[in-house]
């Protein structure tokens, strides 16, 4: 390198970076057009046709388990910073957290979930039913949240294995990006279960 000149350090361009970006990119969209259609779904039932809205109990480990969610997704974006800068062991460690949080995100949610089930085959049998919508968007949640876990657990086997770099780091920039979006569409849901808890 010439003297007197500045090095800037480039990532390279990975082919494999392109195709699994479209992916997940890919797999967001799907989520949000699914997530609109259910939403619509409910408000032309219940809000534009004027059908009343059967109430629902929040079940306590949504509010446990939201707490955390945004503390892996947190903990992943710390991960994917400190790889970019080359720190590995800071690395290793927050990636690792963010996997001990979605873990136990993940059995909170499945507590919370059968709760939520047991009130609307409960409410079925009295006529008030939770809203077919709901339901789905809460079969739609588990799904895109096991294909998340999934791919945390495997974007972690792989740092452990040495895969990332300040170079090679889409992995983890992708299930960061994944993970934040999921809080969002998750913290949407949650609104809603509250707003239905509330007596009309």
């Amino acid at each position: 390198m010439a003297s007197g000149k500045t090095s800037v350090i480039r990532t390279r361009v990975y082919p494999e970076f392109a195709r699994m970006s479209y992916l997940v990119y890919g797999l967001i969209i799907s989520i949000a057009v699914f997530f609109v259609g259910a939403l619509l779904a409910f408000a032309g039932r219940f809000l534009l046709a004027g059908e009343p809205i059967p109430p629902v109990t929040v079940p306590v480990e949504f509010y446990w388990s939201t707490l955390f969610l945004l503390g892996g997704s947190h903990f992943l974006f710390r991960s994917y910073r400190a790889i970019r800068l080359e720190r590995q062991s800071q690395f290793r460690i927050w990636l690792l957290l963010s996997v001990v949080l979605a873990t136990v995100f993940c059995v909170l949610q499945t507590i919370g979930m059968s709760s939520l089930l047991d009130q609307h085959w409960q409410g079925a049998a009295s006529e008030a039913r939770t809203p077919i919508a709901l339901l789905l968007m809460v079969f739609l949640h588990i799904a895109h949240f096991g294909a998340g876990f999934l791919g945390l657990v495997y974007v972690t086997v792989l740092g452990f294995r040495g895969r990332y770099d300040h170079e090679f780091h889409n992995g983890v920039r992708l299930a960061a990006i994944y993970w934040r979006f999921l809080d969002i569409i998750w913290m949407i849901v949650l609104l809603l279960i509250i707003w239905l808890s509330v007596p009309a």
